[in-house]
């Protein structure tokens, strides 16, 4: 739109000759003309916005109205991220009481100096470590095979008993009467040389009596167990006070560690054995070894040679398979090659143990499950109350199978069924939470997995 002249506009009002009246008049004009596009523009704006925006606006909230979120399902939103939550506290809290278990000797494991302790707390730790699985195996109904002098006295009786009614006149020596193969000796818990010692040969009235004196410990125990083949029995039976203050305590703390582990191992044999009379009906028939050392006292498909613990200082020598702490940096602390790539850090701590046992052929995958299921637990806080916890700490990292053969000098004495056997030998690996015992753990024991990280 073209503006008017103004100069002509103001020759015609020659009559304002007053400059007083003349700059009023000009802003007057001159609002006027800026007024009328204003207007015009302003009616085109808002047809504009009514059109474009306040419409669509009101399109958007309906549809937005359609698919608002109701109150109740606000609610059930809210109660799932607080779920979640409580989840991820109660997991954290769940890892802590894994590790709070119970302590053979409260007296140790929380003083603050070694040195001030008497030689005789640790005479009691190990009588508590050693009374504590006399406790295991008593409550499991396990035990041994025959002993050699159960045997011999059980061939004696019968063969006094047997004279008159079977007309003997005694024990028949004779080379044609003897079995083909010495008698059975025993690898584990000692060595064993048949039931009238020597090399001595039975003959087969004397077979037909220990078997059967072995088929009736058989039908008496749960499981077959010896107390010297779990790590540590013999060495607290005979400890030896006469080494330093610190080094006892260590070998106190890793032997607890290796009490936990032996627990866990026992509640397993329990849990699949339950609700079966006796060794023969039962799946696991015999505890051979809970060790923490590659023992060659036990056959392992040919593989391993024996590998003594990493030395902290510690100078008994019957101490030679107390557990050891896995550390990357060190690989003669493992049992085997790990798959998990867990070693201890400054959150976990991790040890490798071995466990044989003989295991019906069919239920040896149950054992294994059930090894690594969780477990209960008892722990007494300090203010005296006990709770109920759970842990779940065993994570399989290889597997062993050779068929048991029952007349293999290693099995000669022991009855398991007619169904087959395996040995299962396994290595494992446990994990601690530091976070639920680092407040007890020795401060000599923290030093040196200090010094053997770096």
């Amino acid at each position: 739109m073209d503006l008017p002249n103004f100069k002509d506009i103001l020759l015609k009002l020659s009559v304002f000759k007053n400059k007083s009246l003349l700059i009023p008049v000009v802003i007057g004009l001159v609002s006027v003309l800026l007024i009328i596009p204003t207007q015009l523009m302003s009616s085109g704006l808002k047809k504009q916005v009514q059109k474009e925006s306040i419409s669509n606006g009101h399109t958007r909230i309906k549809d937005l109205s359609k698919n608002s979120v109701s109150d109740e399902l606000l609610e059930m939103k809210t109660k799932q991220l607080q779920t979640r939550a409580n989840d991820a506290n109660e997991i954290a809290l769940l890892a802590i009481q894994t590790t709070q278990r119970h302590l053979l000797s409260h007296d140790i494991f929380d003083v603050n100096d070694p040195n001030s302790l008497p030689s005789l707390t640790f005479l009691q730790f190990g009588k508590q470590y050693t009374d504590e699985i006399d406790k295991m195996i008593a409550g499991a109904n396990a035990g041994d095979c025959p002993s050699q002098a159960e045997m011999t006295r059980a061939i004696e009786e019968s063969g006094v008993k047997s004279r008159s009614r079977l007309g003997m006149t005694g024990m028949r020596d004779s080379r044609d009467t003897m079995l083909t193969r010495p008698a059975p000796t025993r690898r584990l818990g000692g060595s064993r040389m048949g039931p009238l010692g020597g090399m001595r040969m039975m003959s087969e009235f004397e077979r037909v009596v220990v078997d059967e004196l072995c088929q009736k410990r058989a039908k008496e125990l749960s499981f077959y167990v010896t107390p010297a083949q779990l790590s540590g029995y013999e060495l607290w039976k005979k400890y030896d006070i006469n080494v330093q203050n610190i080094v006892a305590v260590e070998d106190c703390w890793y032997y607890q560690l290796a009490y936990w582990v032996i627990e866990d191992i026992f509640d397993t044999i329990n849990s699949m054995n339950s609700g079966h009379k006796n060794i023969i009906s039962a799946p696991v028939k015999r505890l051979m070894r809970i060790g923490f050392t590659m023992d060659t006292n036990i056959s392992r498909m040919g593989r391993g040679s024996y590998r003594s613990r990493g030395t902290t200082g510690n100078t008994n020598p019957d101490n030679d398979d107390r557990p050891k702490y896995v550390l990357s940096s060190d690989k003669q602390t493992m049992l085997s090659e790990t798959c998990t790539g867990r070693y201890s850090n400054e959150d976990i701590d991790v040890i490798h143990f071995n466990v044989v046992c003989v295991v019906s052929t069919k239920d040896f995958m149950s054992f294994m499950k059930e090894l690594c299921s969780a477990k209960e637990h008892q722990y007494i806080d300090e203010s005296g109350q006990p709770h109920t916890y759970k842990h779940n700490q065993i994570t399989i990292i290889e597997t062993n199978l050779k068929s048991a053969d029952k007349e293999d000098l290693d099995h000669a004495e022991y009855r398991y069924g007619d169904s087959s056997v395996v040995e299962l030998d396994l290595v494992c690996e446990y994990i601690f939470k530091k976070e639920g015992y680092e407040s007890i753990k020795p401060e000599s024991v923290k030093t040196t997995l200090l010094a053997e990280e770096k």
